[in-house]
């Protein structure tokens, strides 16, 4: 049969039709699109820069750090903490100070000495340098040199701890024979912190050398309540004890000795006899 030379009508209406959805599916896609598009944020602000701490801040932080070395006795970590702070700040007295206590524990007495003097020269109303620099005076031969020092370091109304400065002034009076004077430096420390265990065992010490076994008694047992009596405190109590002819206190303190402080010199060095 011969092909007819005309498209049937429901050809070109279907194709339309296939023709203008193919459009509307499109069109609602690209509106759909856009309408799901978040819309642009700005651009996030950037952090500020970081600013470093001045350099008396860090220097002090060094010195800080430098001064936890020493008291863990690694002194060779805590000059280079010095030597980083006195770089940032060569007008901090405490450093100088810190520097004095570290050559001290060295044995570097002409190191000791410079600094302590140039941290006095920078602060000569700081008690704590006081205090330490008569330290050093009284351990290095200079015990009535140094005690002129604890005087002035007392005198400041704002020295947190004037206690230490007074034991060690009575520790060095003790050096140099005055014993008055050194039971009044104790009794003052006792005075400004009631719970001196320094005060209190020196106090003891220099009763119980004067032969005046019941204040020594009293004195000692100030120190030998504490949980964390020290082994000289406890030697002290077990000489005062045994003067006093108290066996079972004097048993005590020699059981505590042995069996808290087996390897100290005051658990071996227990005499058989009366304590000298």
């Amino acid at each position: 049969m011969p092909t007819s030379p005309f498209r049937h009508p429901a050809g070109n209406l279907v194709a339309a039709l296939l023709c203008a959805a193919a459009f509307a599916l499109v069109g609602c896609e690209s509106t759909s699109s856009k309408q799901a598009q978040a819309p642009a944020l700005p651009p996030a602000p950037q952090p500020p820069p970081v600013q470093e701490a001045p350099a008396p801040v860090r220097a002090q932080l060094h010195a800080d750090i430098a001064a936890g070395y020493y008291e863990r006795g690694q002194m060779d970590i805590a000059l280079q903490e010095l030597d980083a702070a006195v770089k940032l700040d060569a007008k901090n007295a405490k450093i100088y100070n810190i520097y004095g206590l570290v050559y001290a524990m060295l044995g570097e007495e002409a190191k000791a000495a410079a600094n302590f003097q140039s941290a006095l020269a920078l602060a000569p109303d700081d008690s704590e340098i006081r205090q330490n620099w008569g330290w050093y005076l009284c351990s290095h031969g200079k015990p009535r040199e140094s005690i002129a020092e604890f005087d002035l370091a007392v005198k400041n109304p704002l020295y947190r701890t004037p206690d230490v400065a007074l034991v060690n002034a009575g520790k060095c009076s003790v050096e140099i024979g005055e014993t008055r004077r050194a039971d009044e430096y104790f009794r003052r420390a006792l005075g400004v912190n009631p719970g001196s265990t320094q005060a209190a065992y020196n106090l003891a010490l220099l009763r119980f050398r004067e032969s005046r076994y019941d204040d020594a008694r009293t004195m000692i047992r100030r120190v030998t309540q504490q949980a964390s009596a020290p082994p000289e405190a406890l030697y002290l109590g077990m000489c005062i004890e045994r003067s006093l002819g108290d066996r079972a206190s004097e048993a005590s303190y020699i059981a505590q000795l042995r069996n808290r402080y087996p390897d100290s010199p005051e658990a071996r060095a227990i005499p058989p006899g009366k304590c000298e």
